[in-house]
């Protein structure tokens, strides 16, 4: 029998503008949905697709694949489907933070007590989160549409596999809204255990009510911890394992099926049974086209995570477009807001040098020692007394300008600063103050160079205003030994006219620090300014303290914002 495919085109657009106007009376905010069938050598021919691209705003996607006989019954079936689109939008999870935040309970729950399991959790987090918002969502529709809700829940079931002989882990979505509806599925489920746990999940979805925001995370994170046991239980059942394996048959496979990953099988084994009627080929419900869009919703989620889970989480909700690197740039940049400011100025214009005889003491370096100098104010050479150097004096010209140094960033990437994503190493404290300090030479539209280094050249960045290119070349993990740069620090300088301000991130330990010290003494005296950040407990702050005397401001702190708060305090 041939179809007419407009006519149920046409169809579905009258049901779906009817839901729009006369349920929601247009007042919803978000575009009518886009309409597409399937043709038949689809993959999701058989279920159909739907799902919400979240760009400039929310777009339903209806993808209609092997349609009814009946229009009255397709229009019908096409209402469900656009309520239920439409309250992930209005109920659950309401915004994108929200199921953020639920996908990141999952992931808890799973790395807490079932990581040993080793499951793809990125598609496994999807699904799970898709199905406990489906409990909320359909539910609020099965209230107030109980009848076409509930004719639909049941023909979405019967399309799939055995509902009855599945695994205990594919039927808790739907059981659960069978115990809240208080309705039969047709699931036939009589293990008096498994009905007890889900008596008791539909009492905490329904507590406070079925739409009460205040406790969705909660509920995903009990709906996720019982769905991973069942899981547990289920595999320790070959017979249940293998009536699943069996059920899966080619026409019956929905979008989460689909993934291509290697391994696709199994994971649609493991979660495709049962499946939500909505879902990308991750489980998920929605698709990110661009995260410049929901820029605001992954700024709250980075101050909410460690790096580690930021980038996990934005991986397990899709978002694409960015590499890891650049959700790593982005949750330091998110941590870093509180700028650490290295207010140094220089004049711009030129300066008057005057030299004066002064007294050599005791500890200045022997090469300032002039004995001509010496011999010609006394006969006898008294050290610190009679023995002589010249001093130096630098005036400003009238009319000069000032104007904020440029930046040289120095950074310890040794193996003993650790990894930049790990919270507990002094590399990721490293990072966290350099980015501080980036933006505010990027508020003075200063230049900047960069320089990290171990017991060679791990990163350099020549002088420019790209500071995002220091930002990403700081991730990195530490290795090595640690000699400090004093030669290409000295022809990355020599390229600079103006006088500059160094930062020095260490934890301390130099191989060459007697050196280092000496070459900092010279790089002072030439009107340069010169910041050490001491990381942690380090041991070697006693041999910085020569340096002190000339000028160098020295900060030994646990973490990057003990160094703000030092730099503020300085600036009083």
């Amino acid at each position: 029998m041939s179809i007419d495919i407009e006519t149920y085109r046409l169809k579905a657009q009258e049901a779906i503008e009817y839901v729009f106007v006369k349920e929601y009376h247009n007042s919803l905010g978000i575009p009518m949905p886009i309409v597409k069938m399937l043709l038949p050598d689809d993959a999701n021919y058989s279920t159909g697709q739907y799902y919400i691209t979240i760009d400039k705003t929310w777009q339903i996607h209806l993808n209609f694949g092997k349609l009814p006989i009946s229009y009255h019954e397709f229009q019908n079936e096409v209402k469900v489907l656009t309520r239920h689109e439409i309250e992930h939008y209005m109920c659950c999870p309401f915004d994108v933070i929200t199921h953020f935040r639920m996908l990141k309970r999952i992931r808890d729950v799973y790395y807490k007590h079932f990581s040993h399991l080793g499951i793809n959790i990125e598609y496994a987090c999807g699904a799970i989160s898709n199905q406990a918002a489906d409990i909320i969502v359909d539910t609020k529709n099965y209230y107030r549409h109980s009848k076409e809700t509930l004719k639909s829940e049941i023909d979405w079931i019967k399309i799939g596999a055995n509902i009855s002989a599945c695994p205990r882990h594919c039927k808790l979505m739907f059981l659960t809204k069978e115990a809240i509806w208080k309705e039969d599925l047709g699931i036939n489920e009589t293990d008096p255990e498994f009905l007890k746990i889900v008596h008791q999940l539909a009492d905490s979805f329904t507590k406070n009510g079925i739409e009460d925001k205040s406790s969705f995370l909660d509920k995903v994170e009990e709906y996720a911890e019982i769905f991973f046991k069942l899981y547990v239980e289920d595999q320790k059942n070959p017979q249940q394992s293998s009536q699943q394996g069996s059920q899966q048959q080619s026409g019956q496979q929905g979008p989460q099926q689909q993934s291509g990953q290697q391994g696709s099988q199994q994971q649609s084994g493991q979660w495709g049974v049962g499946r939500p009627k909505d879902g990308d080929e991750h489980g998920n419900a929605f698709v990110f086209a661009d995260p410049d869009k929901v820029k605001e919703a992954i700024e709250v989620l980075a101050e909410e995570t460690s790096v580690e889970e930021f980038i996990d989480l934005l991986a397990i909700a899709g978002i694409i477009g960015m590499s890891d690197k650049q959700k790593g740039v982005l949750w330091f940049n998110v941590q870093s807001a509180n700028i650490i400011p290295i207010v140094e100025f220089s004049n711009t214009g030129n300066k008057s040098s005057y030299t004066y005889p002064s007294v050599w003491r005791i500890g200045d370096p022997i090469e300032e020692l002039d004995l001509m100098l010496t011999y010609m104010t006394s006969p006898r050479l008294i050290p610190g007394m009679t023995t002589k150097k010249w001093g130096y004096v630098s005036n400003d010209d009238n009319g000069t300008e000032s104007k904020q140094m440029d930046l040289l960033l120095v950074v310890d990437t040794s193996g003993s600063m650790g990894s930049a994503m790990k919270e507990s190493a002094n590399m990721h404290q490293a990072v966290l103050a350099s980015y501080g300090i980036l933006s505010y030479f990027e508020s003075t539209k200063s230049k900047v160079a960069f320089i990290g280094f171990s017991d060679k050249i791990d990163a350099y960045v020549d002088w420019s205003d790209k500071y995002d290119d220091v930002r990403e070349r700081l991730l990195t993990n530490g290795h090595g030994g640690t000699k400090f740069p004093i030669s290409r620090i000295k022809s990355t300088l020599d390229v600079r006219s103006r006088d500059l301000v160094t930062v020095l991130i260490t934890n301390g330990d130099l191989g060459n620090i007697n050196e280092s010290v000496s070459y900092f003494r010279d790089y002072l005296n030439d009107d340069n300014k010169l910041y050490i950040f001491l990381l942690g407990g380090s041991k070697s702050l006693h041999s910085y303290e020569p340096l002190k005397n000339i000028g160098a401001k020295i900060y030994n702190a646990n973490n990057a914002n003990e160094f703000c708060d030092m730099v503020l305090t300085d600036m009083e």
